[in-house]
This record gives structure tokens, C-alpha cells and sequence, in this order.
């Protein structure tokens, strides 16, 4: 096997990876914050024993900083809505976070071609194509969704942990410093929620959130990382979403859950838009080459 075919490989393997960590957080019955407490706790006291030399001082970055927080709320957020929500819905929901990118850093100074501005609109139809079910249910006084709220959320906060990491990355000589620092912000962000929120732990949900650790986090990154090596990070990116595809797959086989029709439409309609956005990154790429 060629190294670009084991980039490839590698990329699959890890967005399979990503798209059962909806399903470990189900599973595990633990509060949202509190499995992402022990999720990013346990990746952060890996990290420290596997790197050198830390730089203490990039936690005051307020980039930095800024991306811990949206590390832990984008997650807060994913995990609730898919205790609320078909695992499909709420994570092809959570995909339109990329496009919510393109729109802050068009303000930030990367201004939206037209291409982009035609990614962001058949993206945010396939959200509109998502929530249709909702909104009848609203004007038929069910009223809104608490799940769906959340996913939007969820996916605006994955928005803006994108921004603040492309503000973060060009600080940084190992992009295992960035992860570190996020993940031992974003512990101290949610260790409150081990004395606001009751859960109880046992041998099994410790398991999970160690999987969800050494497996969803520190696995799939190592794993991305080394693809990065092998393939472009536009091919990567494109790669990437397979994720919510995965995850779809995953619910249908560990939770019976079927995706409606509706979902799968718009679901279609966010990774075509997002990977019109990648592509014409890779058009511009090669202009400038």
C-alpha cells in the first residue's frame, strides 16, 4: 500500500472513530459536562506525560484560551443533543459548524467568495431542511425543541472552536500543545459540574470515558495527524466528513436508530456544501503553486 492510500485509510479510520463518540456518551449515562469533564481530563493527564518541555504560558493566549471554552461547550452541547435527539440529526446539524467558521472569519478578514457564499447557503438550506419537522411541531403548539436548540448550538460553538484554532495554530511548533492546553481549560471549565450535576460512576462508565479519552481523542488524533503526513489536509478535510455518515451508521446498528428521509436530505445538502468550501480551497492552492 502506497503512503497516499495509507493516509486515506487512516483518515476513514479516524472519522469511524469520531462518529462513535456520540454513542460512547449515551452509553456511559453520564451528565453531558461531567462525561466531557472526565473525556478532556483524561486526555490532558496523557498528554502531560507524553510531552516535554510544556509551555505553561500559552494558557494565557487569549486565542488559546478562547479555544478551550469552545472545545468544552461544542461538546457540552453535542452530547446533550444527542440524549435529546436522533444521533443523525444532531450531529449533521453539528456539521454546519464549518460554514458558521467561514462567516466569522469572513469579518475576521478572509472575505467569502461567491463559491463559499453558495456552500454556506445549500448547507444552511439542509439545516432548514433538518428542522422542518420541528417547526410544524412548534406551530402545532408541541412547542420547540430543547435538543435542537442545543444541536445549533453545538454546531455554532464548533464554528467558532474552528476560528480560534486557526487564530491559535501559527503560535504553536506542535499541534499536540494546542490540544493539551484546550484540554486542561476545558477541564477546568467543567470540573463544577462534578459537584452541580449527580451521576454515579462505576467500572463501566469509567471504561467508556476512557475509550472516549485514549481511543476518540488521543487515538484519532495521532491517526490525523499522520494522514496529514501522507495526504493534503484539503483531502482530509473532505475525508472528514464521513464522521457524521459514521455516526448515522452507528446509531442505526447500537441504537435501532433510522434516519428520516428529512435527515438524510439535509444532512446530504450540509456535506455537499462543506465540501464545496474545501474544494475551492484546493482550486486556490493550486493557483498560488
Amino acid at each position: 500500500m502506497n503512503k497516499k492510500a495509507e493516509g486515506v485509510l487512516e483518515m476513514v479510520v479516524t472519522t469511524a472513530i469520531w462518529g462513535s463518540v456520540s454513542i460512547l456518551s449515551i452509553y456511559s449515562g453520564l451528565p453531558s459536562p461531567v462525561f466531557v469533564f472526565f473525556r478532556v481530563f483524561f486526555t490532558a493527564l496523557s498528554l502531560l506525560l507524553l510531552l516535554r518541555n510544556v509551555k505553561v504560558q500559552l494558557l494565557r493566549d487569549r486565542f488559546i484560551a478562547a479555544s478551550g471554552v469552545f472545545l468544552a461547550l461544542n461538546w457540552i452541547f453535542l452530547f446533550y443533543s444527542v440524549a435529546m435527539l436522533p444521533v443523525s440529526i444532531a450531529v449533521m446539524i453539528y456539521y454546519t459548524g464549518p460554514v458558521f467558521s467561514m462567516f466569522v472569519m469572513h469579518f475576521v478578514g478572509e472575505k467569502l467568495s461567491r463559491v463559499k457564499l453558495l456552500s454556506a447557503a445549500i448547507s444552511f438550506a439542509g439545516l432548514s431542511v433538518i428542522i422542518n419537522p420541528f417547526v410544524t411541531m412548534v406551530s402545532e403548539g408541541a412547542g420547540a425543541s430543547l435538543g435542537l436548540i442545543l444541536a445549533i448550538l453545538s454546531g455554532v460553538s464548533y464554528g467558532l472552536l474552528i476560528v480560534f484554532n486557526k487564530l491559535s495554530v501559527g503560535k504553536l511548533t506542535n499541534p499536540l500543545e494546542l490540544v493539551l492546553c484546550q484540554t486542561l481549560i476545558s477541564t477546568a471549565i467543567t470540573s463544577p459540574f462534578l459537584l452541580i450535576l449527580h451521576f454515579e460512576l462505576n467500572a463501566y462508565n469509567i471504561a467508556i470515558v476512557l475509550v472516549s479519552a485514549l481511543v476518540n481523542t488521543l487515538l484519532a488524533l495521532f491517526l490525523w495527524y499522520d494522514s496529514l503526513r501522507k495526504i493534503s489536509i484539503h483531502t482530509a478535510s473532505i475525508l472528514s466528513y464521513l464522521d457524521p455518515v459514521f455516526a448515522t451508521l452507528f446509531a442505526y446498528i447500537f441504537l435501532g436508530q433510522v434516519p428520516a428521509k428529512t435527515a438524510m436530505l439535509g444532512g446530504a445538502l450540509i456535506i455537499i456544501g462543506g465540501v464545496m468550501a474545501v474544494l475551492e480551497e484546493v482550486a486556490k492552492a493550486k493557483k498560488r503553486t
